[in-house]
């Protein structure tokens, strides 16, 4: 079941914000980050985004916590990702007050807006965390080169986008979303197969 709850809240967050850059034509995405999309019309829609993502990492936690080894690995990964769970929710409740990242000239940051800064740090810093210290967790050379080649990519996205010479902050940041989500995918993956081998 919860290996089914991982795919459908990232494949529904996914949906939703592609969704989103349709509806908010104004909001380009290579300028404009994911959060922006709940400031103005579209915020019910990018908050049960951030609620699927949330259901989704939430339930990534409790795949991790039926590992039957290695026990600190298994909290330190459940704790991790039930940070970004919380950053999560917390991105869902309090809209950002940035635009492409800055805060905008005479606008004052709210405790709303740092609240939902502090959560998207919670959410970077929680599946980065959990990313790596859940190759303790998954006995599998595939998965470790999985997890490496995925941080390979986000170490590469800005790198390349600067060598390019495109100054596209909304598709640096989809490119952090992606690798997270993909991530999350195969972890979930690698968790359900552990759990029907019993591990």
């Amino acid at each position: 079941m919860a290996i089914r709850i991982v795919r459908a809240g990232l494949l529904g967050f996914v949906v939703l914000v592609a969704l989103e850059h349709a509806l908010r034509t104004d909001l380009p995405p290579s300028d404009h980050f994911v959060s922006e999309y709940a400031v103005g019309w579209t915020r019910p829609v990018q908050t049960v985004a951030f609620l699927a993502w949330a259901a989704a990492t939430g339930a990534c936690a409790l795949l991790a916590a039926r590992v039957r080894v290695r026990p600190i690995a298994r909290t330190l990964v459940v704790g991790l990702l039930a940070a970004a769970t919380i950053g999560l929710l917390m991105a869902a409740v309090w809209p950002t007050e940035t635009v492409a990242g800055e805060l905008p000239a005479g606008v004052e940051r709210t405790l709303g807006g740092r609240l939902h800064d502090l959560g998207t740090l919670a959410i970077l810093a929680g599946l980065l965390l959990a990313a790596l210290v859940s190759l303790r967790l998954v006995p599998s050379t595939r998965y470790r080169l999985e997890v490496a080649g995925l941080g390979f990519a986000l170490i590469a996205i800005v790198p390349v986008l600067v060598a390019l010479g495109l100054d596209w902050p909304g598709v640096g940041q989809r490119g952090f979303i992606l690798v997270g989500l993909t991530w999350q995918w195969r972890f979930a993956t690698y968790m359900g197969q552990s759990d029907k081998n019993s591990l």
